[in-house]
């Protein structure tokens, strides 16, 4: 999925400059500097890499892991369905809901258990039920990776904590992210701040309450999914929408995965694109009040427009992108586009 576009063909796009026009790279804000080992910003509607570190590299992933036991979840088993717990599901380890040996819960409480709370205990428990063993549901999480794409991870467990051969990368994580918001149910839960769950078995109130820490703090964002090992450290992959696009920025092995987070976000929502330096000079004020309009674009073609950016500093395209034949289809497209004083044809 993010391999169909790669960054040569955004350069190719970024060439053509308006005329008359600054060029596109002068308008492209820096990029920030992550504590990250590994990043990557990807725009979920045209499905292209804004920008990107090391992010086909495999790390451990540690909670994030969740986003792919929703979706393998989501596809074995319907929301109202009962789980008994059972006792390996109740002694799991780490960040728990505090669910109890021969309980019941639905499938639909123990999903917003996994992915506000990030409960291990719940992620056992629907591990359980959905793929008979813990092993069982890691073929199925390594059958949903085989069939989404993913050549960079491997599950072994539902919960993230550390393992040998339990690892994906950035890109894989942005992949997985963007198939989950796809889904309204996970899509929900995922922005969830605080859910209050019955009592337990002893009447102590359970609350889940979210660990990500920039919902409800940074304007636009709407999960995903918080992680912590000691051996993936700070990992978070975030969502933002915002002026009708949705960004994911996926971190890892951060030093402060929220920081990193937001410089990224804000960096990917600010970057002058070819959106705004080509379509938005073709509505213009007339006398009399009146209005031009521009010319008309698919969807698919004004997120694309709306997402390209300038390479990184320091990257290269293998080909000179002026003298490309995809660059010279794509300016001739353009001008044929664009009105006669913005030089088309």
């Amino acid at each position: 999925m993010l391999n169909r576009l790669r960054l040569s063909v955004a350069c190719a796009l970024i060439a053509v400059v308006p005329p008359g026009g600054m060029p596109i790279s002068d308008t492209v804000p820096k990029l920030p500097e992550l504590t990250a080992t590994a990043w990557t910003l990807y725009d979920a509607d045209s499905g292209i890499v804004m920008a990107s570190q090391d992010a086909d590299t495999e790390r451990p992933m540690a909670s994030v892991t969740k986003i792919m036991t929703a979706l393998v979840v989501r596809d074995n088993a319907e929301l109202e369905e009962r789980v008994r717990i059972t006792e390996s599901a109740a002694a799991t380890g780490e960040a728990e809901i505090g669910i109890a040996p021969g309980e019941l819960w639905s499938v639909e409480d123990l999903l917003i258990a996994v992915l506000v709370r990030s409960g291990n205990d719940a992620a056992v428990a629907l591990a359980e039920y959905v793929g008979g063993s813990v092993e069982g549901f890691a073929d199925l999480m390594n059958d949903k990776a085989a069939e989404l794409g993913l050549e960079h991870s491997h599950f072994v467990n539902p919960h993230g904590l550390d393992a040998d051969g339990h690892y994906t990368s950035a890109n894989d994580l942005a992949v997985m992210a963007a198939v989950a918001l796809e889904d309204p149910i996970l899509a929900r839960m995922a922005r969830t701040r605080l859910v209050k769950f019955r009592p337990d078995p002893a009447g102590v109130d359970r609350f889940a309450r979210s660990t990500n820490k920039l919902l409800g703090v940074y304007p636009g964002v709407v999960g995903f999914k918080t992680g912590f090992t000691n051996k993936a450290g700070l990992v978070l992959v975030s969502v933002l929408e915002r002026g009708g696009r949705t960004l994911i920025g996926v971190v890892m092995q951060s030093e402060a995965h929220f920081d990193d987070s937001r410089e990224l976000l804000d960096w990917g929502a600010n970057a002058m694109t070819l959106n705004a330096t080509l379509l938005a000079p073709l509505v213009q004020d007339q006398g009399g009040g009146g209005q031009s309009q521009g010319p008309s674009f698919t969807p698919q073609a004004r997120a694309r427009l709306m997402s390209v950016t300038d390479l990184a500093d320091g990257s290269f395209a293998l080909t000179d992108p002026t003298s490309s034949g995809l660059a010279q289809r794509i300016e001739t497209w353009l001008r044929s586009q664009l009105p006669e004083t913005l030089g088309g044809k």
